[in-house]
């Protein structure tokens, strides 16, 4: 009988989906007393028992991560216990870590475009490197976010290591199993809107695009859902996050609606902005207009992070547009943006709701929020 598990993965339908998974490459998984996870190198998966296993582990993610040392240590170590990884201490210590990490960016690389990258991740003490990977961890020079370990050695064997193992995994009989088991893992998880699960800890309630609205009585419903009238779908609070789960819109590291998501910002003769703002405004025959810069409002103030005023916190990873594993294009640093004129601001803009309709279209048309 299995115990409670915080993982999604945790359920028997999908443990013989991987178990079968295993059989049709060549190993039989073996649940054991004796181990956490391993091979004993005669064809075997060790699995730890059920009471060996913490609450967030899932027999699932822990023969998908075997099966990935299998590939990034390759045939000639198959037949060595534990895939023939150094124990002993004998190997120099960033070098034993990087065969784990080569590992755990082949996970990334085979689990994402089945929108299951967060819940494949480990359990272990390497989520951190895991989490902090990019969305194309075979790259060249592709880092774990720090400068330095984007040049030291052992990153570049660990990226070495997976982009022979990704090639591994291209090949039969590790082709077909493995996107047959990830696809059908991904149907089994498959979220009731009907896009793909989203991140494991999140839910519908702490997601930016929930709202209270609807035909007749308010309930609680998905922006990403919604239909042309603009209607999302009902959702529940507790109910699993989807691929399309973000934070709060923080509209510092945002400006979205400001930005080239829009061409015009309409001013009525009587707003204040008018004469208070003159430089600011433009007037096209009857209309009045605030002035662009470009393809932005040109009250817009865009400041790096690193020079932004002090006391003011940095955007968190996923306000920067780190939403489901992507990045931001061309891996541009984190910018801040500011009204020059906020205190003057039209009305239009007094009107613009953080988090609301018109702002995920906006968040859309810049590429910070799936489409």
């Amino acid at each position: 009988m299995h115990k409670f598990s915080l993982s999604p993965l945790a359920r028997p339908k999908i443990e013989r989906i991987w178990t079968t998974a295993a059989a049709e490459i060549g190993f039989e998984v073996v649940r054991t007393g004796d181990a956490y996870a391993s091979s004993d190198g005669a064809g075997r998966i060790l699995i730890g028992a059920d009471e060996l296993l913490d609450d967030d582990d899932a027999v699932a993610q822990l023969i998908f991560h075997e099966l990935c040392h299998a590939l990034c240590e390759g045939p000639q170590r198959a037949q060595l216990p534990d895939w023939g990884l150094d124990n002993t201490g004998a190997e120099p210590a960033d070098m034993q870590v990087a065969h784990e990490h080569a590992c755990l960016r082949l996970q990334i690389h085979l689990a994402a475009p089945f929108g299951l990258r967060d819940l494949m991740s480990p359990t272990t003490e390497y989520r951190a490197y895991y989490d902090l990977l990019p969305s194309e961890p075979l790259r060249d020079g592709a880092s774990d976010g720090s400068s330095a370990a984007a040049v030291a050695p052992a990153a570049a064997v660990a990226v070495a290591l997976a982009r022979a193992a990704a090639a591994r995994a291209a090949a039969p009989p590790w082709r077909d199993a493995l996107a047959r088991a990830l696809e059908l893992t991904a149907r089994e998880l498959e979220h009731p809107l009907g896009f793909r699960l989203g991140p494991a800890h999140e839910s519908c309630g702490t997601c930016a695009w929930k709202y209270l609205g609807g035909r007749g009585r308010p309930v609680l419903r998905c922006r990403q859902s919604a239909d042309r009238d603009g209607v999302g779908r009902r959702i529940r609070v507790d109910g699993p996050a989807c691929d399309r789960w973000e934070a709060p819109v923080d509209c510092h590291a945002c400006g979205a609606c400001c930005r080239e998501a829009y061409h015009s910002v309409t001013v009525s003769v009587r707003d204040p902005v008018v004469w208070r703002q003159p430089a600011l405004v433009e007037r096209h025959g009857h209309r009045f207009e605030i002035r662009r810069d470009g393809d932005r409002c040109a009250a817009l103030l865009v400041e790096a992070v690193a020079d932004a005023a002090e006391g003011l916190a940095a955007p968190s990873a996923t306000s920067r547009g780190l939403v489901a594993g992507r990045e931001p294009a061309g891996g541009e640093p984190a910018r801040r943006y500011l009204c020059s004129i906020y205190a003057d601001r039209p009305q239009a803009c007094r009107d613009f709701q953080a988090g609301g309709r018109h702002c995920l279209d906006a968040r859309r048309r810049v590429g910070l929020s799936r489409a």
